[in-house]
């Protein structure tokens, strides 16, 4: 009997394990997006992932797990103290396209616009699932993007010198 369930705790953590490894990158992308700072997004995306892991059992299964655990990392994000953007674009003097700095054009969106934008561009997670874990209709989440696009847009021209 302890064989069995030692062998099912061992195929539970690989379950896990290869999880992590799949979907660590995305999640800290969109935490650092979001943030604009490292540690902090760091912090938030082992936590989320600290959660999961907790919750495994039930959630191994599930189509939308990595974005369950995305979300739990923007919400964690914002339940943190803001910091200043940190500039994490390098900026370059040459060409006036690397000095734009997209982190600092995200942290000017409304929280919604942000959210919307971070799940699906940076997140890279479907309409329909950035519409289910905001609990918004597709149409509300095309017209949060819609908006963010426009801001984004406004905030990122770059002119010409």
């Amino acid at each position: 009997m302890e064989l069995i369930a030692a062998s099912v705790g061992t195929r539970v953590t690989a379950d896990f394990d290869s999880f992590y490894v799949a979907e660590y990158p995305n999640v800290y992308r969109a935490a650092r997006a979001w943030t604009g700072e490292e540690q902090s997004a760091l912090d938030a995306t082992q936590e989320a992932f600290a959660r999961a892991f907790a919750r495994w059992r039930r959630l191994r299964d599930e189509e939308w797990r990595g974005g369950w655990v995305m979300t739990t990392a923007l919400n964690i994000c914002r339940k943190k103290p803001a910091r200043a953007a940190s500039g994490t674009i390098p900026k370059q003097e040459g060409d006036p396209y690397e000095r734009v700095d997209i982190t600092a054009a995200l942290q000017k969106l409304s929280e919604r616009q942000r959210t919307a934008a971070v799940l699906f561009y940076i997140g890279d997670l479907p309409l329909g699932a950035v519409a289910q874990l905001m609990d918004l209709s597709e149409g509300a989440v095309k017209s949060h993007l819609n908006r963010a696009r426009q801001s984004m847009r406004s905030y990122l021209e770059v002119e010409d010198e």
